[in-house]
């Protein structure tokens, strides 16, 4: 008789059971709303990522957007009146900001979490104006805190007649390919101190070491024109010297052409031939 009762009677007490669970839900829920619209701002972290090497950003800049009256943060301000989206919106729209995250905690203790955007290429065009490209090929102003250490590009690089701070689309995107294929290699991000654009829009590097230049020519084939170079430094300088040639030339498939610094226009051809997949053999060539 009783397991009948309680066949008959477990759908109300399951139903019931639920009704106070979904009450102490909704009660616990207006506590926490309560709780959160009594909190008052107490207090601000801010953490910037400084891994990618970059410091044009330090914490007291952040902290003089909050002083910002369009945001108006105080101590005394309650949580509920802060516009945290408004907040990230201006910390973002800092030009050295790539990403900014706002968090609250149960004390209100907020917490500013920034990703500082990367430079890949400083470019100073043939007006003068300075920029960088960043790792996202955009372009991000000069700093007068911090100086990023990386390659520098000069020369032949015009800017637009209306905006100076402009340059023309088909350069700009060379430069940022070559830019970034360079940072991706260790060897060539210690070499490569400078990228010059020439009178006929092609690329010479000027390395660190050595008193020549390189003649890249256009961004095409990157990958074998710099693997020439790694075959010649190893193979071809150690034998003729580092200070005998005033130019190397990697514009010509399978060969390194060499202008000798002695007399401008005797030319020593290394020809660059593959051996295999991974390496090469390079032969001087006598004039």
């Amino acid at each position: 008789m009783l397991r009948r009762f309680w066949i008959r009677i477990r759908p109300v007490v399951m139903m019931c059971f639920w009704i106070a669970c979904i009450g102490a839900m909704m009660v616990l829920l207006g506590a926490a709303i309560s709780h959160r619209q009594q909190l008052t701002f107490n207090a601000i972290r801010v953490n910037i990522d400084e891994t990618n090497g970059v410091l044009f950003l330090s914490k007291e800049d952040i902290e003089g957007l909050l002083r910002d009256d369009q945001v108006n943060v105080s101590k005394s301000k309650p949580i509920s009146e802060v516009n945290y989206g408004k907040l990230e919106r201006i910390i973002e729209n800092n030009p050295y900001v790539d990403n900014a995250e706002l968090f609250v905690d149960a004390n209100g203790t907020s917490s500013i979490q920034i990703r500082q955007r990367t430079p890949i290429l400083r470019v100073i065009n043939n007006q003068g104006v300075g920029y960088y490209l960043d790792e996202q090929a955009s372009k991000m102003p000069l700093s007068s805190k911090f100086t990023a250490r990386v390659p520098v590009a000069t020369g032949n690089i015009m800017a637009l007649p209306e905006n100076s701070n402009k340059t023309d689309s088909v350069t700009q995107n060379n430069l940022y390919v070559l830019a970034d294929y360079i940072r991706g290699d260790t060897f060539l991000t210690s070499l490569i101190e400078q990228i010059v654009v020439n009178n006929q829009h092609e690329f010479e590097l000027i390395p660190r070491i050595g008193n020549h230049t390189i003649l890249l020519g256009s961004t095409n084939d990157l990958s074998e024109k710099f693997s020439k170079l790694k075959v010649f430094y190893k193979e071809g300088l150690n034998r003729a010297g580092w200070n005998n040639y005033s130019q190397v030339n990697l514009k010509y498939k399978n060969e390194v052409y060499c202008k000798k610094r002695s007399t401008e226009k005797q030319v020593v051809k290394m020809a660059a031939t593959a051996v295999n997949d991974s390496t090469m053999a390079v032969d001087l060539v006598k004039p």
